[in-house]
């Protein structure tokens, strides 16, 4: 889908735009090398935005949005940060993370920052994450640091999991200051196997304002198809 890089009309300043699709689920994401290898492989990166977020001791991402063309709305979207670690294939779901923000009943105007916290370094899951292993049984508490040592898809959109949309019209979307926030001398946790990716250095953004939602029941997770993704 086309991507362009706007000089002006951002947070403030320069902004990437992502529109003319029709999507159920409107998203951004970054995807590392590691997702479904052979599949829109040009779009793909090892950034900051995928990788070790356990060793960085990452404690919370943020972004500013806008839809500047709405497709079709309803009652139910809200802003959902995804989360994926695939298996060693790349076509198989280890483990899901989503942290989704309150109801939005009409479609934000104009920019918005949405927040999410991470903790990676917590010794449990922590508040309005719903994690999940790839055959829909729940993570544990113990997992969650693991986890996070290996990111593999990133994505912010606007739906809630588990609900279904209509795909009708096309969308314009904009995003700008991406910010990803650490901790000051992360705590060491076990690491898996996987090589940590290499990383690029983060947009500044403002302060985290988002507030958190309770935790949701854990559902069955299909097997990830192609999606079209930004590589931020």
């Amino acid at each position: 889908m086309p991507r362009t890089l706007e000089t002006s009309g951002g947070d403030p300043g320069a902004y990437i735009q992502q529109g003319g699709f029709s999507s159920h689920v409107p998203t951004w994401a970054s995807v590392s090398t590691r997702f479904q290898p052979g599949v829109n492989d040009p779009y793909k990166i090892d950034s900051i935005y995928t990788g070790d977020w356990t060793s960085l001791g990452v404690t919370s991402i943020s972004a500013d949005m806008n839809i500047i063309q709405v497709a079709t709305w309803g009652t139910d979207r809200a802003v959902t940060l995804e989360l994926l670690q695939m298996d060693e294939t790349g076509f198989n779901v280890n483990y899901d993370a989503t942290y989704t923000l309150p109801d939005l009943p009409e479609p934000p105007i104009g920019w918005q920052t949405y927040s999410f916290p991470v903790n990676a370094n917590s010794p449990t899951i922590p508040d309005g994450w719903v994690f999940t292993r790839g055959d829909g049984t729940p993570g544990t508490d113990a997992e969650w640091s693991p986890f996070l040592h290996r990111i593999d898809l990133t994505s912010i959109g606007f739906y809630k999991p588990g609900f279904a949309y209509p795909g009708f019209g096309t969308w314009i979307l904009g995003i700008d200051n991406i910010e990803i926030d650490f901790q000051a001398g992360p705590t060491p946790t076990p690491s898996p196997t996987a090589t940590p990716t290499a990383t690029v250095s983060p947009t500044p953004t403002g302060t985290p304002t988002a507030t958190p939602t309770p935790r949701e029941t854990p559902r069955p997770r299909p097997t990830p198809h192609p999606r079209p993704t930004l590589v931020l």
